[in-house]
């Protein structure tokens, strides 16, 4: 994108997202206005920064109608929901409206590739990463994992690709991100608070390989395929979980990969669907069917690539997840706590049962709850019957919990996270998991999903620790 010099920009909402996106127009030569809805952070370092640059900064805006004159762009935080008045005050001004993402990406000149899906996003987009830098490639992570990426294109580091993770939030003004390769990893319900149904919310997802650059390459789970509009000349490759049968024929386009129960392989063309093995299960740190898809994804999007697996497997093999992702954090009396605070759905929660919950049967006491995203909670009974001994409710969320589990698992409520460790302790079967996994976001308690996770850490080791263990995976 070009030509702002001297032109008014708006950017809607203050944070890093927001900031960053008025660091880069202001870079480009915009008069920049921010506008958020808060009462004001202006104080916050990033907000004095930009006003001592000369952005201008407008809190509690809650007009509806922009009246001052000709805008020339809008840039859309993802924190800024498409119904909300300050979304309707940036399509009043007639200006062209550009997502954070799409903004920041149109200034950068190395290639793009983007991962999304519910579950599994941040681990794929890490390990991905890791995987290219591995290859001696000048790489880095940017987008819904932390980094924005309007901050990377002022920052205009020396890269070869940038990986970004993308969210549904982001994916709500992106006609124009088109990344060189991307991967979907899975879609079930999550975020219908905001976009209102599954349906709406799976086009989101699809829509990011839709958006492919001509030659592109898509990956996604093969369940999938039917919600996808691809471009007829992008490469394909189409992933296939532990126990699904993989169809021989298949499209004519697509390379198949499948999670075995004791390997990634990939699927030969031809009618019997012979396979051959990749890479051995147990030659990954990673655990669960659920990570291996993430592992084989990054193996598929390389190959397509035509980055030979030699050049990346100790990287993918010793790959380790980040911290609030199924991490063991200490033991007590026999009892292992694990910090799964990064599910933030059902799904994610079902995951980590299913990872842990055979190595231990029917003895993990759960702590689940948090802010409602409106999703379905019932898709968790298996689980929570196989596996669960009871479960430790808390937040916004826990009384649907309850009325959802009851007929499950004994359920008890809690006022705290604090007081649900606590009681999680005393109902915990001795060599049994204290697991917090809550299948909700964590808005209503905590700043973020992090911070429960700490927290969650923090109330077990204020108990008498026999034996105090790093964090590690279990």
């Amino acid at each position: 994108m070009t030509g702002l010099a001297g032109k008014r920009v708006l950017v809607l909402g203050a944070g890093a997202s927001g900031c960053a996106a008025a660091q880069l127009a202001l870079a480009q030569g915009a008069r920049v206005t921010v506008l958020d809805g808060a009462a004001g952070n202006a104080a916050s370092r990033r907000c004095a920064a930009l006003q001592a640059q000369g952005v201008e900064f407008r809190w509690g805006c809650s007009g509806e109608r922009w009246e001052e004159g000709e805008v020339s762009l809008v840039v859309v935080s993802p924190g800024i929901p498409l119904d909300s008045p300050l979304h309707r005050l940036g399509e009043s001004t007639g200006a062209p409206m550009r997502g954070e993402l799409e903004f920041g990406a149109s200034f950068l000149k190395c290639p793009l590739y983007a991962v999304t899906g519910t579950n599994g996003k941040t681990t794929t987009t890490e390990l991905l990463t890791a995987c290219l830098k591995a290859t001696g490639r000048r790489v880095m992570a940017a987008g819904n994992i932390g980094v924005p990426i309007s901050q990377v294109a002022w920052e205009n580091p020396p890269l070869d690709a940038l990986v970004v993770e993308v969210s549904s939030f982001q994916l709500e003004h992106a006609a124009s991100f088109h990344p060189q390769a991307a991967i979907l990893l899975n879609v079930t319900p999550d975020h219908l608070d905001r976009h209102g149904s599954l349906e709406r919310y799976a086009a989101l997802k699809a829509g990011l390989l839709e958006n492919l650059l001509p030659g592109g390459v898509a990956v996604y789970h093969a369940a999938l395929e039917g919600r996808l509009r691809l471009p007829p000349e992008c490469r394909r490759a189409r992933l296939w979980l532990a126990g699904e049968e993989v169809c021989a024929k298949g499209c004519p386009a697509a390379r198949d990969w499948r999670v075995g129960g004791d390997a990634l392989r990939r699927v030969l063309p031809g009618e019997d669907a012979a396979e051959e093995v990749v890479l051995p299960r147990n030659a990954l740190r990673l655990q669960g069917d659920h990570n291996g898809e993430n592992a084989l994804a990054v193996v598929a999007l390389l190959e397509a690539l035509e980055i030979p697996l030699a050049d990346f497997r100790e990287a993918l093999a010793g790959f380790q997840c980040g911290p609030h992702r199924i991490q063991r954090v200490g033991k007590w009396r026999g009892i292992t706590f694990v910090d799964d605070s990064k599910a933030t759905d059902v799904d994610a929660m079902v995951q980590a049962l299913r990872t842990l919950g055979p190595s231990v049967g029917k003895a993990i006491s759960l702590i689940a709850g948090g802010l409602d995203k409106g999703c379905s909670l019932t898709e968790a009974k298996p689980e929570i019957r196989r596996y669960v001994k009871n479960a430790f409710l808390i937040g916004e969320c826990r009384g649907r919990l309850q009325a959802a589990w009851q007929g499950e698992v004994p359920c008890v409520l809690c006022d705290s996270l604090e007081e649900a460790v606590s009681q999680a302790v005393r109902g915990a079967s001795q060599g049994g998991i204290v697991l917090l996994s809550p299948g909700c976001a964590s808005m209503d308690m905590f700043r973020s999903y992090a911070e429960r996770g700490e927290r969650f850490a923090a109330a077990m080791k204020g108990l008498p620790l026999e034996e105090a263990l790093p964090p590690s995976r279990p």
